[in-house]
């Protein structure tokens, strides 16, 4: 119908159309198209980019890479993870929810960060994590948020300031990532 070869995935108002050529021609035709609606593509938002160099696309990073395993008849697979931008606002959040709100007890800020971690890891639950790594580096922040939090509440260099080990804080109910 639109002589566009290509897959398009869409959420919303947001979009991706994977291609295996003629990028630029299909990027004049989308623009055509749109103009006959009344809209137009965001300029900011709007970029050609191959696969093998990953792109961004609602909080995942989306790559094309080589497979390794030998005697596979596939040659590339697609990889997701968090994107980066996806990690810095939800370390964002966690500051922002810890904040400097020393009246609260350790468990009541624990409630009050959970509901955040749930719902970053139930957005990115789908997700087949390569990342492991990078979520554990996530779970230490928030321990190493937390931590300050007490040492900067209680206000004694002593206390807070060792570590605080996982398994103190799961036992008190916060949530991990990943």
């Amino acid at each position: 119908m639109s002589g566009i070869k290509g897959t398009l995935v869409r959420y919303a108002d947001d979009f991706v159309i994977l291609l295996q050529e003629g990028a630029n021609r299909i990027l004049e035709k989308i623009k055509v198209m749109l103009a006959r609606l009344g809209l137009e593509l965001n300029r900011d938002k709007t970029r050609i980019t191959d696969a093998r160099k990953g792109f961004d696309f609602l909080g995942v990073h989306i790559r094309l890479c080589p497979v390794t395993k030998k005697g596979s008849r596939l040659k590339e697979s697609c990889r997701l993870w968090p994107s980066d931008g996806s990690f810095s606002r939800i370390k964002a959040r966690v500051c922002d929810r810890i904040g400097r709100r020393y009246s609260l007890s350790l468990e009541e800020m624990i409630e009050e960060l959970n509901p955040v971690i749930r719902g970053w890891n139930n957005y990115h639950t789908r997700i087949p994590s390569s990342g492991r790594k990078r979520l554990r580096k996530l779970n230490g922040f928030v321990r190493e948020r937390l931590r300050i939090f007490l040492k900067r509440k209680y206000n004694i260099s002593t206390r807070g300031s060792r570590r605080l080990h996982n398994n103190v804080l799961v036992g008190l109910g916060l949530c991990q990532f990943g």
